[in-house]
């Protein structure tokens, strides 16, 4: 292995084949490279991390290579003249205006100006992140460049950085070889905690802190695969972990009774931290209120107090307009679902003015179905109502009955049907108007178009 890739292995634990593979690839500044370069795999694997560091190392003047996020150059001009820069070594500044070495609107001028700037003989790199984005950009775009060395006659390899596999990036209409594949997969357990106790506090014995880490990692393991996130916990939760040390209730070699003491934190990290319920920086000032000299209870009470500050609902995206649907069948005539439901109809332009009664005003009196209460409805009536106003197709990978089973155990619905009845289950809706106003504008849907009393 030659001194880079030794340097790279100190840094990325578990990359070794892929460090060799780069490296290989890439060669030395007078070896030819391919022409394309696609570099996949989960998030979290230290694709872009590795990339950056072995392009910084191999070019050290940085004139060699140009590193391109493609969701800052959201256009085709972006990319080309970034690109132009990082090669020219031209840093927009004050003193050039903040202007680009060039202007260079579309690929042909692309073309033009490597051909009359990149001297012959030299190697350049292209290291496009993000890279899936390519394919909203042109139908021939993302050709080009897998092409670019051949269009251009320099010596020229295009990177491509990516979460998405090749079989979906192809593009569709062919017109280019497919490039050499690196794949990065996810970290095994020895490897994760290779990475992680390397974030260990230089006054922390690292032996202690690798055993913490290793418990972290068997709490989270089943829910949270992604290593920065596990990074994150860990970082979070160990000043709760070893606060007991500091405050003479356990020593370091009692760690059955820390990982007690700590128990109420994974609890609520699991519930609130890794669900985003509440930012890193409300958790740090709510979390260091408790301490393990409270009631274990109390504790867990002040952390889980951390997010109730907003009225709405923090639920998943399905399971909202799964409860938005509950509340129509709740509230609206079942006689209407088709008025108010049917695919592409105006809720607005087909529903026709009730007639106003001696018995109801204008908002429907003392008819008004807000003022009844919520009314049974069957689940395959809420189902096809949920299916009717969710815009975009449900994804295969989303179980709604297992959403609605969550909505009943959180008692926002309730099941007055028997327990052991399998067909024709009947509920009602236990949510008031304004949260369900809440819930509706987190997902940008107009209830009140929908809803019988507003009509």
């Amino acid at each position: 292995m030659t001194e880079l890739g030794a340097i790279l292995v100190g840094m990325y634990p578990g990359r070794d084949n892929q460090i060799d593979q780069l490296l290989s690839l890439l060669g030395k500044p007078a070896d030819p490279s391919p022409p394309c370069i696609f570099i996949y795999g989960p998030s979290a694997t230290g694709k872009t991390s590795l990339t950056q560091t072995l392009f910084q190392h191999y070019d050290i003047t940085g004139k060699h290579h140009a590193y391109i996020n493609s969701i800052e150059c959201f256009n085709s001009r972006l990319l080309f003249e970034r690109t132009l820069n990082a090669w020219m070594g031209h840093q927009p500044s004050a003193e050039n205006r903040f202007g680009n070495y060039v202007k260079c609107d579309n690929l042909v001028d692309f073309i033009n100006y490597i051909r009359e700037l990149l001297p012959h003989g030299e190697k350049h790199f292209m290291v496009v992140d993000q890279a899936e984005r390519l394919r909203d950009r042109g139908a021939m775009l993302l050709t080009s460049l897998m092409r670019l060395s051949e269009l251009t006659g320099r010596d020229v390899s295009v990177v491509l950085i990516s979460n998405v596999i090749w079989d979906k990036f192809r593009p569709r209409h062919g017109g280019a070889s497919d490039p050499v594949s690196v794949f990065f997969p996810y970290y095994e357990k020895n490897q994760i905690l290779d990475i992680l106790v390397k974030d260990c506090p230089p006054e922390e014995p690292q032996s202690f802190f690798l055993t913490f880490v290793d418990a972290i990692y068997e709490v989270f393991r089943r829910n949270c695969v992604d290593l920065n996130e596990l990074r994150h916990l860990v970082a979070m939760l160990y000043p709760k972990f070893v606060q007991p040390v500091f405050e003479k209730q356990a020593t370091r070699a009692e760690f059955p009774r820390l990982f007690k003491l700590c128990q109420p934190y994974f609890t609520a990290a699991s519930d609130r931290l890794y669900l985003r319920e509440i930012s890193t920086s409300e958790w740090q000032k709510n979390s260091t209120v408790a301490s393990v000299k409270n009631n274990p209870e109390d504790v867990a009470m002040s952390i889980y107090q951390m997010a109730d500050s907003d009225n709405g609902l923090d639920l998943p995206h399905y399971t909202k307009f799964l409860l938005i649907s509950a509340y129509l069948a709740s509230y609206n005539p079942a006689r209407l679902d088709v008025q108010y439901f049917a695919k592409g109809k105006d809720p607005k332009k087909s529903r026709k003015k009730k007639a106003v009664t001696n018995g109801e005003n204008a908002l429907g009196g003392h008819n008004r179905q807000q003022l009844m209460g919520p009314k049974l409805f069957a689940i395959e009536r809420m189902l096809a109502i949920f299916y009717s106003i969710v815009a975009e197709p449900v994804k295969s990978a989303v179980d709604v009955q297992i959403q609605i089973a969550s909505l009943v155990t959180l008692r926002l619905l309730t099941k007055t049907s028997a327990g052991d009845r399998l067909d024709g289950i009947r509920c009602k809706c236990n949510v008031s108007l304004d949260t369900i106003r809440t819930i509706s504008r987190s997902v940008r849907f107009e209830i009140d178009r929908y809803l019988y009393d507003f009509a």
